[in-house]
């Protein structure tokens, strides 16, 4: 049962440096001056690690303390490329992850099973995911503390929260972990590093901020911190979004962005709990293997037509901060997403009819479905959601 919006627990924020708006020639020396570290190594993905790449840049602004290039990082974090991060990191007393949420995640599960001596898929089960009551004592995991830098490429937002989804492939199933120290210790925001960020996967990484804003001002688990956040969230992103599309060159857009990402996340750091989009997201990921951002596209407006006979007032909220108070928010969320080229309906996006059923049973087994503001607990419910979104 969800609870009123005048009481509850605020959790404490993260201990995190941000630096925004500043050019990473001068941030990054700064952040590794911070963190005293001497060895660093930069993970990344192939398409930054090519000549001319983020990742030259970044090697050149370390000058003699970079160590190496780790590239090739897969979506989803699969335990197998947790694992080789992990071995790529003996001997570092740093890294820098540039790029997207994949990359950020995958280097946070690194650090955690470096950690704690683990060094192949099998050994991540002694992790206990935080849905799952069974499984290791938390005081009997160590904490990572190798020095992280996170320069995002995108607006998933992963570098702002202490959890990582991690994908066992022996399902495949998406697993949350949630550890303290699990975020980086410094995130630089430039702009001008986004650049590169093909379209359409910075679009649909915002929209996945708008769903981390829009789900956490909706839920029924609130703090003063997380509707402010949320709220001031949503206010940045829906404008910058459609701003960034018209005029890619627009750098004061791209950091409304991304200042509008790093705000979207935090409701959640104080103890909000997003709804059905992201669970039925989580489930899409790992057994569809559907990137994130189209997941919230797909799944975010038909959430909010589904909580409208619950939440329409709240709603209504977010859509008069972005000058739409005539307009039912599913309705603006949903010309966005269309205005950004980007898919409305599951096979749009490439999707099989064929894994519902199975996206469905994965789905209804997540909490977020069941936290929900209109709470979704039948297998049925969840099927006839997908088969909608189909």
């Amino acid at each position: 049962m969800g609870k009123s919006h005048d009481s509850g627990w605020s959790m404490p924020l993260l201990k995190q440096t941000v630096a925004f708006g500043i050019p990473i020639t001068e941030a990054l020396p700064e952040a590794v001056k911070r963190l005293s570290a001497r060895r660093l190594v930069v993970v990344t993905t192939n398409s930054l690690a090519g000549p001319g790449g983020l990742a030259e840049t970044v090697s050149k602004v370390l000058g003699p303390k970079f160590h190496a290039v780790v590239a090739g990082v897969r979506p989803h974090t699969p335990r197998g490329e947790v694992a080789r991060i992990a071995k790529a990191l003996e001997g570092a007393d740093g890294v820098v992850a540039i790029g997207g949420g994949s990359v950020c995640d995958t280097t946070k599960a690194a650090r955690l099973c470096r950690a704690n001596g683990i060094i192949d898929p099998v050994g991540m089960d002694r992790l206990r995911p935080y849905n799952i009551p069974e499984g290791p004592e938390p005081d009997r995991t160590i904490f990572p503390s190798l020095p992280f830098i996170a320069i995002p490429t995108t607006l998933s937002a992963s570098e702002f929260s202490s959890g990582v989804g991690m994908t066992d492939e022996r399902g495949p199933v998406k697993q949350i972990f949630m550890y303290p120290g699990l975020s980086p210790d410094i995130v630089i925001l430039d702009p001008e590093m986004t650049k590169q960020t093909p379209p359409r996967l910075w679009s649909s990484t915002g929209m996945r901020a708008v769903d981390h804003a829009v789900e956490l001002w909706c839920s029924t688990y609130q703090s003063p911190f997380s509707e402010a956040y949320s709220l001031y969230a949503a206010r940045l992103l829906i404008p910058s979004l459609q701003r960034v599309f018209d005029a890619p060159d627009d750098l004061q857009a791209r950091l409304n962005c991304q200042k509008g990402a790093w705000l979207s996340i935090l409701g959640g750091a104080t103890g909000a709990k997003a709804g059905a989009s992201h669970g039925f997201g989580h489930a899409l990921g790992g057994t569809a293997g559907m990137p994130h951002g189209e997941t919230s596209c797909v799944m975010l407006p038909r959430v909010l037509r589904y909580n409208e006979c619950v939440n329409a007032e709240r709603q209504a909220v977010i859509a008069s901060a972005v000058g739409k108070p005539d307009k039912k928010l599913a309705d603006i969320i949903g010309t966005l997403i269309s205005n950004l080229g980007l898919p409305g309906r599951l096979r749009d996006a490439g999707v099989s009819e064929s894994v519902i059923e199975a996206v469905a049973t994965a789905a209804i087994h997540d909490p977020l479905l069941a936290s929900n503001p209109r709470p979704i607990t039948s297998l049925d419910d969840a099927r006839e959601l997908l088969k909608q979104a189909w």
